[in-house]
């Protein structure tokens, strides 16, 4: 009798104590819905979390030198900038008809984002469930959590005015298009110390430009020889690294595609040595062109003439924009 008493008791502790986790873990739902979704001071914003059904997740985290993506890389500003605006400017468009709530919360536990919105501390000040879209594209199903206090037991439609769409496309959760595009930015271009153009299959076609510190340049061919050339065409060549974006991160090809593409001899590749030590090198490949059949008579372009790959950062392989880097990629000839 005595054992069973002791096992009564520990089994009635063990529930209290899974009861207290779970409650500790899960939100309590409100018998109130929220509707207070907006950030009124996003300067105060310090992270924003968000994660997808998926398991997918995307970590913006504000630094001195601006938004950080993942701990790692730096995210695209101008984006995080939009979602900054959302939260400002995000207001209730109307409530959810209490005939449709029950679908538009199904709907949304099957195929929704939870951004979690840090204001400084070390738990989210508000939590955002976004949802789906309405029918007539032009407002989105939310609902808001607070934490410490619980879960709207309802969701919104949510818009923002002067603004006409849909605002759950903004959270996505796919790390390369939150990552930064930038590959060169240096305003002041004196920072660039030398800017070398190797061309494998036409070495005399190679250069390289020496930079002081005052902007004076010096071109030198590439057996190293210096050579007379224009100032103007020279520095007018560097111009285009005061800020060069790359398209995308290349990620349609095959494996084996991109291994047989780097086994190749680049068609270029650049390298770029800064004031403060600092390198940078990007080996480029023009792609073949897959274009229309010229007309008649009219020779076959051997490359496109609107994109080329590189591979930037040691093992990034990205798609770039000719026009990008076209000046500083031009021959020796140009210069002189």
């Amino acid at each position: 009798m005595k054992n069973r008493l002791v096992l009564f008791l520990f089994l009635v502790l063990l529930g209290g104590v899974a009861y207290w986790l779970w409650a500790r873990s899960t939100p309590t739902t409100l018998d109130r819905p929220l509707s207070d979704f907006a950030v009124q001071d996003t300067s105060r914003v310090s992270r924003i979390f968000i994660t997808d059904q998926q398991g997918r997740q995307v970590d913006l985290q504000r630094t001195r030198a601006g938004w950080v993506l993942n701990d790692v890389f730096m995210a695209k500003q101008y984006q995080v900038e939009l979602l900054l605006k959302t939260f400002a400017r995000v207001q209730v468009k109307s409530p959810v008809p209490k005939s449709s709530e029950a679908t538009a919360l199904r709907l949304m536990g099957a195929a929704s984002k939870k951004v979690e919105i840090y204001e400084g501390g070390a738990s989210p000040s508000k939590i955002w469930i976004v949802g789906h879209a309405t029918r007539d594209n032009f407002g989105t199903y939310m609902l808001l959590e607070k934490p410490g206090e619980g879960r709207s037991n309802a969701p919104f439609i949510m818009d923002m005015p002067g603004f006409n769409g849909v605002l759950n496309t903004r959270f996505h959760t796919s790390t390369d298009n939150w990552r930064s595009t930038e590959l060169f930015n240096f305003p002041d271009l004196r920072a660039v110390a030398k800017v070398e153009v190797v061309n494998p299959a036409v070495p005399t076609s190679s250069y390289r430009i020496d930079q002081a510190a005052d902007g004076r340049v010096s071109l030198f061919n590439g057996k190293g020889q210096l050579v007379p050339f224009d100032t103007v065409l020279v520095k007018g060549a560097m111009l285009p690294l005061k800020a060069v974006n790359f398209e995308a991160i290349e990620r349609k090809m095959s494996p084996a595609s991109r291994d047989s593409l780097l086994a190749l001899a680049p068609n270029y590749i650049l390298k770029l040595s800064l004031r403060d030590g600092a390198e940078h090198t990007a080996k480029i490949w023009l792609m073949p062109y897959t274009g229309d059949e010229p007309a008649f008579g009219q020779p076959k372009p051997l490359h496109d003439a609107v994109r080329m790959r590189a591979l930037v950062q040691d093992t990034l392989l990205v798609v770039m924009q000719r026009e990008n880097l076209e000046r500083i990629l031009q021959p020796i000839s140009g210069f002189q």
